[in-house]
């Protein structure tokens, strides 16, 4: 499907009044917005993109699908799904259900004789240092998406979890994800190191979880009742698809489908601090913007990332001196987590500062980016591909950000 001119005709129907040298002006900035725009989407489609759409200022300004997608189709969002997280747990707070710096163990009670995991609190599972093994093991059939799933996917799961099974990770397996994360061994004390992967999320699921059963006054017993109850359905957002596990529980760090359009709703209530907008058009606070902050505030053991958001200009991880070495499994650990952090660069500066830019992202590099200085959703799809992987985020973003900053 083709671009749709939504900027082109906004900015046309709003100079129908203007003199004949005001429309002329205004048609060629339209002009120069589209053909930014446009750069932006063939960059995405040349590698492996699907759909681009931009919001800006609350209004949908782009939109377009290349390699047969189209925009009622739900696209899976991979690790996008885990920024989620970190918003409802901020609903959490306050519904008073928990507080960040709490002890996972006087809910999760099974940690508390474990030396390293009673010391781990909320704030550390949701920032990925809780030290916990990563576990993809431990969690089989997570990425599985059905006859179509896609072979580089299915490839790098099988990689990473023949690695895990020599660790015995996959005897934890019983098919109830957030009760097998409570028995993954730590690799680290809390608070010591970032490490990506899914049992950090799991293991909130099972607290959230458990933290609702005792809660009366709150109408959802599970964390996908709470989610949509406190979230998604207030932004009135559809789910294509939230896949589960074999106890009914969604797959909080990767599980999520959706189109573009319903995506888009949620950078939207990101960039409005916190407010959805009601059907007249007013605003309604559904989560404090002071609340929501926390989401964005760099974590002590990688600045690059905070409470489930990836965070732009914040990467101080050297990359020199790593060619042609081998390395132990600390120094893997450590690599890899350089290389996420370069995905969460952008490479474009404002007055000589790195623009602020948060970014909810997934495999393939599936992208929700939020850019509160220019008012700003933009999102993408795109297949896991071995071209994919030339994508960054700075060609795809600097004719975005361009096309709105008047350069």
């Amino acid at each position: 499907m083709g671009c749709l001119r939504l900027a082109t005709m906004a900015i046309l129907v709003a100079s129908a009044t203007c003199s004949h040298a005001q429309q002329v002006a205004a048609q060629q900035v339209a002009s120069a917005i589209q053909s930014r725009l446009d750069q932006a989407a063939d960059y995405s489609s040349q590698w492996s993109g699907r759909a681009v759409l931009v919001m800006h200022r609350g209004k949908l300004v782009y939109e377009r699908y290349d390699h047969g997608w189209s925009d009622s189709r739900p696209h899976m969002l991979a690790s996008g799904t885990k920024s989620f997280t970190g918003v409802i747990a901020m609903l959490a707070v306050q519904d008073r259900l928990l507080t960040l710096d709490e002890l996972a163990c006087d809910t999760l009670t099974e940690w508390k004789t474990d030396l390293r995991k009673s010391k781990i609190t909320v704030r550390h599972l949701l920032t990925l240092s809780s030290g916990l093994h990563p576990a993809d093991a431990a969690f089989p059939n997570r990425r599985q998406f059905g006859s179509n799933a896609n072979p580089v996917l299915q490839q790098r799961q099988e990689r990473i979890a023949r690695k895990d099974a020599n660790d015995g990770l996959k005897d934890l397996a019983t098919g109830n994800w957030y009760k097998d994360s409570l028995q993954v061994p730590s690799k680290h004390d809390a608070g010591e190191t970032f490490e990506y992967g899914p049992s950090h999320f799991y293991a909130f699921g099972e607290l959230l979880t458990r933290k609702l059963a005792s809660r009366d006054d709150i109408g959802a017993k599970s964390f996908e009742a709470y989610a949509h109850l406190r979230l998604l359905d207030p932004l009135g957002m559809r789910i294509g698809t939230w896949t589960k596990d074999q106890a009914g529980n969604v797959n909080i760090p990767g599980g999520m489908f959706l189109t573009a359009r319903e995506w888009a709703k949620f950078g939207q209530f990101v960039l409005d601090r916190g407010n959805a907008t009601n059907p007249d058009g007013s605003m309604k606070e559904l989560l404090p913007s002071r609340l929501l902050d926390e989401c964005f505030a760099p974590s002590s053991t990688n600045r690059s990332y905070g409470l489930t958001w990836w965070l732009n200009g914040n990467s101080d991880v050297a990359d020199a001196g790593i060619a042609g070495r081998s390395f132990d499994s600390q120094e893997r650990d450590a690599i890899r987590t350089r290389v996420l952090n370069r995905e969460a660069e952008t490479g474009l500066d404002v007055d000589g500062k790195s623009l602020r830019v948060w970014m909810a992202a997934g495999l393939g590099k599936q992208r929700l980016y939020v850019i509160p200085d220019y008012q700003l959703v933009v999102v993408r799809f795109a297949e896991p591909s071995v071209e994919g992987r030339r994508f960054t985020n700075e060609g795809f973003l600097g004719p975005i950000v361009a096309a709105f900053s008047g350069e």
